[in-house]
């Protein structure tokens, strides 16, 4: 396991962090980072990439780290690892966060909550019919959190066997990918990776489909205006980008940490600088 952030700078501070593989590209350092400086904690964010989770838990636990963020591809599998799951976990599959306690880590998922305060700033969930693009991990936490906020949630995928069993274990709607345009949303989620950093997408969206009533977002955020929001926004709908959804469940993850709310806008503001300089390196 490496550190791919900044060198610890005090045995004094508390540890946090995120771990992946890879974890150097995340912006989640930059944002919590932030929020522990305005509020004074002696506290560091670390990025730490790794091969082996279970080596990798172990280690964490003896340094003393204190709460840890998971990013991609061990939400799933880190599960098996917590003494303690919360439901709304145990329902997606996932889970994004843990918190050191005497017994081992404990875990949930924010995700789901970082997808619906992103949403719920632009438009009121409940009662909304909303359409969801993908029906993998992502997908899983952004239905969940929409059907938690009383919307009805229709999913649709290029693949068909993976929507269906997604609708069936959150008890929502499908429908095939090239008959999408039947549904008449008011709330569009992109919730695959296509779109990332030029990925292409696997699936065509007419150009009269986005309309100003609209709420669209896509959960990449790298590039911030996706192809899939550059065309909603074409078409008069409101657009959120990835971002948001990063900062939400980042806000949620600070808050069981700490027990303390997050400083929303210092958390905001570090995230556009971080992106903005991430996509200057590019």
């Amino acid at each position: 396991m490496r550190a791919t952030s900044a060198v610890v700078r005090s045995v004094q501070h508390d540890l946090f962090g995120v771990i992946g593989r890879p974890a150097g590209h995340s912006l989640s350092p930059a944002m919590m980072q932030a929020a522990f400086d305005i509020l004074g904690f002696r506290a560091c964010y670390l990025a730490l990439e790794t091969d082996d989770l279970a080596e990798a838990l172990a280690v964490l636990d003896t340094l003393g780290f204190q709460g840890l963020s998971v990013t991609a591809p061990f939400k799933q599998d880190v599960m098996k690892r917590c003494v303690q799951v919360d439901a709304a976990a145990q329902r997606i599959g996932a889970v994004n966060t843990l918190r050191r306690t005497p017994t081992g880590w404990e875990g949930r998922n924010t995700d789901w909550l970082g997808a619906v305060r992103a949403l719920e700033r632009f438009h009121p969930l409940r009662g909304v019919t909303a359409l969801v693009f993908g029906a993998g991990g992502a997908a899983r936490a952004v239905v969940y959190g929409l059907m938690q906020a009383g919307a009805h949630v229709v999913i649709t995928n290029r693949t068909e066997d993976r929507a269906q069993e997604l609708a069936a274990a959150l008890e929502c709607s499908w429908v095939p990918l090239e008959s999408f345009e039947r549904v008449r949303p008011q709330v569009v989620v992109q919730a695959t990776s296509a779109g990332m950093s030029g990925r292409p997408y696997e699936f065509h969206v007419p150009p009269d489909f986005f309309l100003p009533h609209m709420v669209v977002m896509d959960i990449v955020y790298a590039p911030l205006e996706t192809p899939f929001l550059r065309q909603a926004k074409a078409g008069g709908a409101r657009v959120v980008d990835g971002l948001e959804m990063l900062l939400y469940q980042g806000i949620e993850q600070f808050f069981w940490w700490l027990n303390r709310p997050a400083p929303e806008a210092a958390m905001r503001e570090a995230l556009r600088r971080a992106a903005r300089h991430h996509k200057g390196k590019a």
